[in-house]
């Protein structure tokens, strides 16, 4: 018999608060890998965070995870390396209106993985040339 694809997840009194309170809390998971867990809840009940917080893209205020036995939010970025978010409109999809290179300056600040100024990712093409010349 195979062994289930996928990682173990695992969560005690996991909570995440912003600015304006609570957007999840007292979160408590087992879930072995194969399994299948449906999230569900009204519109801004905290659905994305918390599965953002349970792939290591955002840093919980409480508690503690484990994702293929790597614990968050210490190991984040091992749990980035191995997780993922499917499509969510809203949420991680691309914006038209923007130009491959924006989409890719989007992505490095939200990382804060940038080379030089925050000003001078931000400067327009035409700005950028010019300042090279």
């Amino acid at each position: 018999m195979e062994s289930p694809h996928g990682a173990a997840v695992s969560a005690q009194d996991f909570g995440l608060k912003g600015p304006r309170g609570w957007v999840f809390q007292g979160v408590d998971l087992t879930a072995p890998p194969g399994s299948l867990v449906a999230v569900e809840g009204p519109s801004g009940s905290g659905r994305t965070c918390l599965l953002l917080a349970l792939t290591g893209r955002m840093r919980p205020s409480r508690g503690h995870a484990e994702v293929g036995g790597l614990r968050l939010p210490g190991r984040a970025g091992a749990v980035r390396a191995i997780s993922g978010l499917g499509p969510v409109p809203g949420v991680n999809e691309l914006d038209p209106a923007f130009t491959v290179a924006e989409h890719l300056r989007e992505r490095a600040l939200l990382r804060r993985r940038f080379d030089g100024s925050l000003h001078a990712l931000l400067h327009p093409r035409a700005a950028r040339a010019a300042a090279r010349a």
